[in-house]
């Protein structure tokens, strides 16, 4: 299946040989580049050598395209970003910015949620991504 994967302000692509490339900046201000697996569910995850992050750590997460950044205010420490099928049909993934926290959502037009990981009991309100 051939997945695109934008940013949602500059509509940038940010995938390349199944990852999404997205900039990070931790709370003692490392900054660096994190490769995320393009298959929903799989949180493999490469970082560059100039970033070193504990498991736990919540990063903000920024396009590597425009640098704006994709955390979502006041969300419990998630990012988002767009998906865009072969079919064009388009949703919202939302991930925990929680370094090695396994929670994705995928959310379409219809607000239909789709979950993978492990720790989702913490989004008891469906209407959390709002």
């Amino acid at each position: 299946m051939n997945v695109t994967y934008l940013c949602p302000h500059c509509r940038g692509a940010i995938n390349a040989d199944n990852n999404i490339i997205l900039s990070a900046k931790t709370s003692t201000n490392k900054v660096g580049i994190i490769l995320l697996h393009e298959e929903i569910g799989n949180y493999t995850s490469i970082l560059s050598s100039s970033l070193t992050i504990e498991k736990g750590e919540v990063v903000d997460l920024f396009c590597p395209v425009c640098h704006e950044c994709l955390n979502i205010p006041n969300k419990d420490s998630l990012a988002k970003y767009i998906r865009i099928d072969d079919n064009c049909n388009e949703c919202y993934i939302i991930i925990s910015r929680k370094y090695g926290e396994k929670i994705t959502f995928k959310v379409d037009e219809n607000k239909h949620i789709e979950t993978f990981g492990e720790k989702l009991s913490r989004f008891i309100d469906p209407e959390w991504f709002l």
